[in-house]
């Protein structure tokens, strides 16, 4: 095949991503429609697993420590680098992301109020999935399931899923993409979608993006019309997965027709491709406030930390 030498005149974006998670996919529709090359870069995908690295997630620690340029992250992670110092900035949005409670089919766990005493499974415990389950019971049932259920950390939505399979826990937070095939082995049910559960704290507010493709500050400030470029392939692709079901199959992975595949495009539509408007941010930090566990530091968010005029 050919190869047009003004690819290798382009300013290269590294970024690193979960090989099972969904971020790639926007990625890979990058790639595959040309959207960085046609944005003046060229993106650079680098694949990885899931697990923890110390207290960090591997994306995360990479872009801490300058290994890629760019991940995708949720807005309360992006709090706590921040109030440690860490100079990222938030490039685009990337969509509601929030997992599903998910149980053995014949288990006691119908609702929120059969958690106590049960033995839940988590990523790590500052998940966002945990923090906002933890806050809706706290509003709806008057109960802290960080108190009242056996919280188990497993360090990786892998290892999650497989201590699920094993009978190991009455119940897991798994992530979001996850549910749909779990649902469909047959032994597993969805006790509910977590984004169900922002309708616990009122607000006439639209619903709002909470995860986000993150950049180091350096990117922004030497290279803003690569960021700029990156924000815009970002939405380009979001609109394309949105309107062609078989490049949305293709990038995820997903054989289309299913009955696991159409209830996971239906999650994905309700999540990815959120409008965004810089007045969110301070939608971001009323969740954040409502989410954080009693007597936890209160973290406000920097106006750096969501560069609205970046977010398109």
């Amino acid at each position: 095949m050919l190869r047009d030498a003004r690819q290798d005149t382009l300013p290269v974006l590294r970024a690193a991503f979960e090989a099972t998670g969904s971020g790639a996919w926007l990625m890979r529709a990058i790639t595959a429609c040309g959207l960085d090359h046609a944005n003046g870069y060229r993106l650079e995908l680098q694949l990885g697993d899931d697990r923890m690295r110390g207290q960090r997630q591997a994306t995360e620690a990479r872009l801490i420590d300058g290994e890629v340029d760019v991940i995708d992250t949720d807005w309360l992670s992006l709090l706590r680098h921040r109030a440690a110092g860490q100079p990222l900035v938030a490039a685009a949005p990337y969509g509601a992301i929030f997992g599903g409670l998910v149980a053995p089919r014949h288990s006691g766990l119908r609702g929120l109020a059969d958690l106590p005493g049960k033995r839940i499974g988590v990523v790590h415990t500052e998940d966002k999935n945990w923090l906002l389950l933890r806050a809706a019971c706290r509003r709806r049932h008057g109960f802290d399931p960080a108190e009242v259920s056996d919280c188990v950390a497993a360090g990786s939505k892998t290892a999650l899923c497989d201590a699920l399979r094993g009978g190991k826990l009455d119940g897991a937070l798994t992530y979001w993409h996850q549910v749909p095939a779990l649902v469909a082995e047959g032994d597993f049910r969805e006790v509910c979608d977590l984004v169900d559960l922002l309708a616990a704290f009122p607000s006439r507010r639209p619903p709002v993006p909470t995860s986000f493709f993150v950049l180091h500050e350096a990117v922004l400030h030497s290279a803003p019309e690569l960021a700029q470029g990156f924000a815009r392939s970002v939405r380009d692709a979001a609109a394309r997965l949105r309107a062609d079901v078989g490049l949305w199959s293709r990038v995820s992975g997903t054989p289309a027709g299913s009955w696991s595949g159409a209830a996971l495009r239906r999650k994905w539509l309700a999540r990815v491709g959120l409008p965004w408007v810089p007045e969110m941010a301070e939608r971001l930090q009323e969740l954040a406030e409502l989410m954080a566990p009693p007597g936890a530091p209160q973290h406000e968010l920097p106006a750096g930390s969501l560069a609205a005029g970046l977010l398109l």
